[in-house]
């Protein structure tokens, strides 16, 4: 896109993203639909005489226009004293694979992957769905970058219901990848395990208790965390580890990592939404906060360089990865004498990131008694304050890892252990 009638004496940032979305779901156990659609943002950055106005649009042949309205409007932007990136040398990632797949052959991989979910169980209601994306990520400035890159994205999903009586037991599951070369047998059997682990109701007492977190679900007690590394909570001095750089805070089999190098990895990025190369950021290491996560805008404002993690928005992390444990998840299990292990919950948030405390609805909760799994709970609810269960609570993280989508930060992947904690709060109505 060529960028015209730009007033004098000023600089911008153009920011491209073009997505092509390819989809086939299920629905009712039954084939739904299969659709293509395709998506286009432009983000125009305007900065004249000190003074910085955004503005975006979908039109592929709108560059004139955006101009002319970031133009108009640049009097009555915010003060901005950073520099647009300059011409640079960026280091290629591998983030993009040519297969691809013909709506036949989509439709016959979900056709065998549903069939065979409802052979788990006759009473089963399936949804299901294959996705690939594909990318195409570019940014220009008038201070001469100039680069692009392009991302594929593969990910098929299944969400079973089983009705018993006025009981409802939803399972979700999924797996990701930049090629189309999924292990659906490996979700199948997950879903079997937790049916029949599941498939009982029974009562439990509330009181605090050891919690396992599955990964998807241990990214709830880290947020407080990750948000609370992030340069603007730094710079509003909104963060309980303002000043504590150095320090160790939580428990020191704690290591946090943000990523935004690694190949195979579809949020990771060569560079970020303002042109700084992505690297890898150690955020938490053996439990001490080593660095906070910037975005041009707040690393001039404290000083300090930015890190990579430039967002649309500001600060945004890449693809965190956490250190595992030494501990199976079935060792893990047989260690709890009365407890929860919790799959997945229904509004688990932490209305305060930097407060710590986290709580939601378990929606899907199993109970350990004996070291082995008893059934599932209904009706309850957990409580942790994410700062001091990570310091004095944690018990285990698990070897196994899985790559989960979760908000840390940003909307991301990231590579989770199970987490266990003591004394988490579960209540029950």
């Amino acid at each position: 896109m060529k960028m015209n009638n730009i007033p004098a004496g000023a600089e911008y940032e153009l920011f491209s993203e073009h997505t092509k979305t390819s989809e086939v779901s299920y629905a009712g156990s039954k084939f739904e639909r299969i659709s293509t659609k395709g998506a286009l943002n432009n983000r125009l950055r305007l900065l004249v005489d000190g003074k910085i106005v955004t503005v975006n649009s979908t039109d592929p042949n709108g560059a004139d226009k955006m101009m002319q309205d970031a133009a108009q409007m640049a009097k009555y932007g915010s003060t901005y004293n950073e520099k647009f990136a300059k011409a640079a040398q960026i280091n290629p990632l591998t983030l993009f694979d040519a297969a691809t797949l013909s709506s036949k052959q989509m439709i016959e991989m979900m056709n065998g992957f549903v069939e065979d979910l409802k052979k788990l169980d006759s009473r089963l209601t399936v949804q299901a769905g294959l996705t690939h994306k594909v990318r195409e990520i570019s940014l220009k400035t008038s201070e001469g970058f100039d680069h692009g890159y392009q991302t594929s994205f593969w990910q098929v999903s299944a969400f079973v219901t089983l009705v018993q009586g006025d009981d409802r037991f939803d399972i979700y599951d999924y797996r990701q990848s930049m090629r189309p070369d999924f292990d659906m047998k490996s979700i199948i059997a997950e879903i079997d395990q937790k049916l029949k682990w599941g498939e009982k109701v029974v009562d439990f007492k509330a009181g605090a208790y050891p919690v396992i977190f599955a990964p998807g679900q241990s990214s709830y007690i880290l947020n407080p965390v990750v948000e609370s590394l992030g340069g603007q909570a730094f710079y509003d001095k909104t963060s309980p580890w303002v000043d504590k750089l150095g320090e160790k805070l939580i428990d020191p089999r704690i290591t946090l990592v943000d990523d935004g190098t690694l190949d195979n990895t579809f949020t990771s990025r060569p560079f970020d939404a303002e042109g700084t190369p992505t690297g890898r950021n150690v955020l938490v290491e053996n439990g001490v906060i080593k660095t906070i996560f910037l975005d041009n805008k707040y690393a001039a404002r404290l000083g300090k360089a930015s890190t990579g993690n430039g967002g649309p928005l500001g600060p945004a992390t890449n693809y965190i990865e956490m250190a595992p444990g030494t501990k199976s998840i079935d060792d893990m299990i047989k260690s709890i004498g009365y407890g929860v292990i919790i799959y997945d919950t229904m509004g688990a948030w932490s209305g305060n990131p930097f407060a710590g405390i986290v709580s939601g609805t378990i929606s899907v909760g199993l109970k350990i008694e004996n070291g082995q799994i008893a059934g599932r709970i209904k009706d309850c609810m957990f409580t942790a304050n994410a700062f001091e269960h990570l310091n004095k609570h944690l018990v285990d993280l698990s070897s196994e890892r899985k790559q989960v989508e979760v908000e840390l930060g940003g909307d991301i992947i990231a590579n989770l252990p199970y987490m266990q904690l003591d004394e988490v709060v579960i209540s029950a109505e």
